[in-house]
């Protein structure tokens, strides 16, 4: 894929180039941006990225994240968004329309390298840039309100409290509130959208309301309701002078609950059968120092950042928030799913362990992403239930730099990747299967992976796969990092097939 414009500006750089943008300070933010938009952005005949928003994804039946190379063919500034011409996407197995309508400006990254040499569109890139800062990071769904005027004032206190949430002013817990808060904004503001959109392709009249949608008139009084809801908690955190008070109270409350060891456990009800059991095992299982708490929501759960999650329901949906140095554990087994489409089901750093479950990769295209730290995974299934060709390149877990995972008695099934081994990250595999893979372990130099009583079968293309720089002698299957035991059953059992070893310009790597 060609090379894309990049900026690297300072909190307040942005906040002086946002300011300028809304310094009439009439119209929504919408009107504000598209005046700015017809001044600096060019209207046809630009290249550039299309990074496919979950939406997108879902409409053309393909999995999240996608990447496609495309030409602008025309913008229109009033809604921010451009009509475009695919000219290629990233995997080949992803297949999507030539044309497509309304892509919003914010996601497309314009390429350095243009087709046609009239085109200029770094400046187009800059705003584009400035752009989707504003919408994927300090933006309100209420700012595009028609009696909603978006003052300068507003941009200040929004980039403060944004600048708080990165560099550590605010505590973790009550920054990962105040997105969690701005989440549920967001989706209340899109369910909307979509009663709206519904209403729309209907073709329905007005004035008849027994032709509405069942429950139309209630699920939109619902949403209005709990944005409106939303709006007023916001006021906390956005106003700087009742954010310091309100912080002082959080600060309180959060180092309070840290003093306690926190085990919440999750579950969303059922018999009074299922109840004693469940009784039984916390009882058994939950020391007399440690503080039990019993909860249905796993957002509202994860917010109490427990050392020791337990979930006692079959099956839960979690949300898309980063884990550190916690355990999770199931009573009698349990899935768990991504709550929307993304990236990756669990985010995980620092010491983490995860036991007895079942990781489903529905609606992401990757299981678990492990960074730097320590991950013992035990007992577990981590699977992609998915056949279709558009689920191709699914990973299981992906061990970043600096990541040290022990994974004991798990399978992973149906992945294009089973296991990706990044520089400076070790796994090792004890009892484990890896199974109707496309690649079963990719690995990249730098790294190290030990197979103890492991089985790799069924892989279309390749067991093992590892990415050397293209100055290294690594002879086939001596592959510097990899151990592999002799107890080990890796494809037909010849190593010297099974290995493949890519040498690679460490330049590009």
């Amino acid at each position: 894929m060609p090379t894309v414009y990049t900026f690297s500006r300072s909190d307040a750089e942005i906040q002086q180039e946002l300011l300028r943008v809304f310094s009439s300070g009439r119209g929504t933010a919408r009107e504000q941006w598209t005046m700015q938009a017809e001044l600096l952005v060019e209207p046809v005949g630009w290249d550039a990225l299309w990074k496919l928003s979950k939406e997108f994804c879902k409409k053309f039946e393909v999995r999240f994240p996608c990447i496609a190379y495309i030409t602008v063919t025309s913008v229109d500034f009033e809604n921010l968004s451009a009509c475009v011409d695919v000219l290629s996407v990233q995997h080949e197995t992803v297949s999507l329309p030539e044309n497509v309508v309304d892509v919003p400006l914010i996601e497309l990254w314009p390429t350095m390298k243009q087709r046609e040499l009239c085109i200029n569109v770094a400046t187009t890139a800059e705003f584009i840039d400035l752009l989707r800062f504003y919408y994927n990071d300090i933006w309100m769904p209420w700012d595009d309100a028609d009696d909603k005027v978006l003052l300068p004032n507003t941009i200040e206190e929004r980039m403060q409290l944004w600048s708080d949430m990165h560099n550590g002013t605010i505590p973790h817990c009550v920054a990962r509130s105040i997105t969690l808060l701005r989440n549920s904004a967001i989706d209340a503001h899109e369910k909307l959208k979509q009663l709206d959109s519904s209403l729309c392709e209907g073709d329905l009249a007005n004035d008849d309301d027994s032709l509405l949608p069942p429950n139309y008139i209630s699920l939109c009084a619902e949403m209005n309701a709990r944005l409106d809801g939303l709006m007023s908690k916001w006021t906390l955190y956005e106003n700087s002078l009742i954010r310091e008070q309100y912080l002082v109270k959080a600060r309180n409350k959060w180092q309070k609950n840290r003093s306690k060891k926190n085990v919440v456990a999750l579950w969303q009800g059922g018999s009074i059968q299922e109840f004693s059991a469940m009784s039984q095992f916390l009882t058994a299982h939950v020391t007399s120092d440690y503080t039990l708490t019993l909860m249905t929501s796993a957002e509202e759960a994860l917010a109490l950042e427990p050392q020791e999650l337990l979930v006692c329901s079959k099956e839960y949906e979690v949300p898309e928030v980063p884990l550190s140095q916690i355990n999770v554990c199931s009573f009698n087994g349990a899935t768990l799913k991504a709550s929307d489409m993304r990236s990756c089901l669990l985010m995980l750093s620092e010491e983490c362990r995860l036991r007895e479950l079942t990781l489903h990769c529905a609606d992401v295209n990757t299981v678990l992403v492990m960074r730097a730290g320590t991950l013992h995974i035990a007992g577990c299934t981590i699977r992609d239930d998915c056949n279709s060709s558009q689920c191709d390149f699914a990973q299981g877990i992906v061990a970043m730099s600096g990541a040290k995972i022990l994974i004991e008695d798990t399978t992973f099934d149906n992945f294009y990747s089973g296991i990706v081994v990044h520089k400076g990250a070790q796994v090792e595999l004890r009892n484990c299967t890896i199974r109707n893979c496309g690649v079963g372990i990719q690995m990249y130099s730098g790294s190290h992976v030990e197979l103890n009583n492991t089985v790799i079968s069924e892989c279309t293309e390749q067991s093992i796969r590892c990415e050397v720089d293209s100055g290294h002698t690594t002879k086939q299957a001596e592959v510097e990092g990899l151990q592999v035991m002799s107890n080990c059953k890796i494809g037909s059992g010849n190593l010297q097939k099974e290995v493949l070893i890519v040498r690679q310009d460490s330049s590009i790597m």
